[in-house]
């Protein structure tokens, strides 16, 4: 594995290449994110296809685990696809105890892309507290999950809710992967998803597009 394809999980570990917040992908790498929604996958097809990463959802929450995620993960590491898997949070419930939720379910490995997390309104619920409480509870988070993998953790956002919630908040540091389907987004960003009804060989129906920065 070398910095031309899949750079190591360390950041910056290629020196003066790209841009820290970057450094885990190849400039302009295709790749989807998947979840049970997009049914049984045929793994060695898609990586025949343009995609050379994969996100798949793990957890959301405290206690749920995505019914199709470690199928995915098995069949997608043995096609050779450089993987990782990330969390929907939700802002009602306590942080640590979903950072334990996703460490329960996903395995530590130096191969592997930083996991992420999936903060947004959709599907969301409403904070418990208030906006310090909501805010100290996603850095512990955050945290916990830098802690058990050793890499900083990538957020996945939408521009407005980065807006209301992350912007001037102490999360510069982690890698942005952001949804802007109406064009490249104005945030620095690692990743940008651009389709959620993209097409992919071996995948029934739509899948979710992602590329990286360039």
């Amino acid at each position: 594995m070398t910095c031309a394809s899949l750079v190591p999980l360390a950041l910056g570990a290629c020196s003066g290449e790209r841009p820290a917040a970057a450094a885990f992908l190849a400039p302009g790498a295709e790749g989807i994110d998947v979840s049970h929604h997009n049914g049984k996958i045929d793994w060695s097809r898609v990586a025949r296809s343009e995609a050379s990463f994969a996100y798949i959802k793990a957890t959301e929450g405290e206690a749920h685990i995505d019914p199709r995620f470690h199928a995915n993960w098995l069949a997608a590491g043995q096609a050779g696809l450089a993987r990782g898997a990330y969390h929907f949070y939700l802002l009602c419930r306590p942080g640590a105890a979903q950072a334990d939720n996703f460490i329960r379910q996903v395995e530590v490995g130096a191969d592997l892309l930083p996991p992420a997390v999936d903060l947004e309104h959709a599907h969301n619920c409403a904070p418990k507290g208030d906006r310090a409480a909501t805010l100290s509870e996603i850095s512990a988070y955050l945290a916990a999950i830098e802690a058990e993998y050793s890499a900083v953790p990538v957020i996945y956002t939408t521009p407005a809710f980065h807006a209301e919630w992350l912007a001037g908040e102490g999360f510069e540091r982690h890698p942005l992967w952001i949804r802007g389907l109406d064009g490249p987004p104005e945030l620095p960003y690692a990743i940008w998803q651009y389709d959620m009804r993209g097409q992919v060989p071996g995948i029934a129906g739509p899948v979710d597009l992602n590329r990286a920065a360039e």
